[in-house]
């Protein structure tokens, strides 16, 4: 799939939002990704994990991990269509840790997947929690990269990517004009 289409899929079901957004990492954005309006929609989940697992298909994978909440459910899918095991990485006192009785076994080759990547403080914490058990990280891929950072050490997959500015509050040109703050997702 070609990055306009998958574009036009991010606008046509409203994953890509424009206005004034206060962000989880505390940055404000004139755009928001809404990762459950992909995640709601099975069809469009199953497209876009079908476009990550035929990327890894011909990686040594053990296991795919994700992130809590929309990474675990992406990595899920990722899993299922892959026919490989499934951990997650939950928040546990400000760090990711896999626990629940997931097993990871040590050198286990791992695919790590998340939903939107913005600052990287997701995966970074999820590949901590899986050094722990001496697992290998394969590779990452994500549905959204709106970071301009590069990821390093790893194959890197983004379906689709397009580096969007995140503002400090007092630096932030939205709040200079007077626009509402949303506060989208969890927070």
């Amino acid at each position: 799939m070609k990055k306009k289409e998958i574009e036009k899929l991010l606008l046509k079901y409203q994953v890509l939002q424009e206005g004034h957004f206060l962000l989880s990492s505390g940055f404000h954005s004139q755009y928001y990704f809404e990762k459950f309006r992909i995640i709601e929609n099975p069809a469009l989940l199953t497209k876009f994990c079908q476009i990550i697992k035929n990327k890894f298909k011909n990686k040594k994978i053990d296991l795919v991990c994700g992130p809590t909440t929309g990474g675990a459910i992406i990595a899920y899918e990722v899993a299922r269509q892959l026919k490989k095991r499934l951990v997650i990485a939950e928040k546990e006192n400000e760090k990711r840790v896999i626990k629940r009785g997931f097993v990871i076994n040590r050198n286990e080759r791992i695919l790590v997947v998340d939903d939107v990547l913005t600052t990287g403080t997701s995966i970074r914490e999820t590949i901590k929690a899986l050094k722990t058990f001496g697992a290998k990280i394969i590779g990452i891929a994500v549905l959204i990269d709106r970071s301009s950072q590069k990821i390093k050490d790893f194959q890197y997959f983004a379906i689709y990517k397009k580096a969007i500015p995140v503002f400090e509050e007092k630096n932030c040109p939205l709040c200079k004009k007077y626009l509402p703050l949303e506060r989208p997702g969890s927070k």
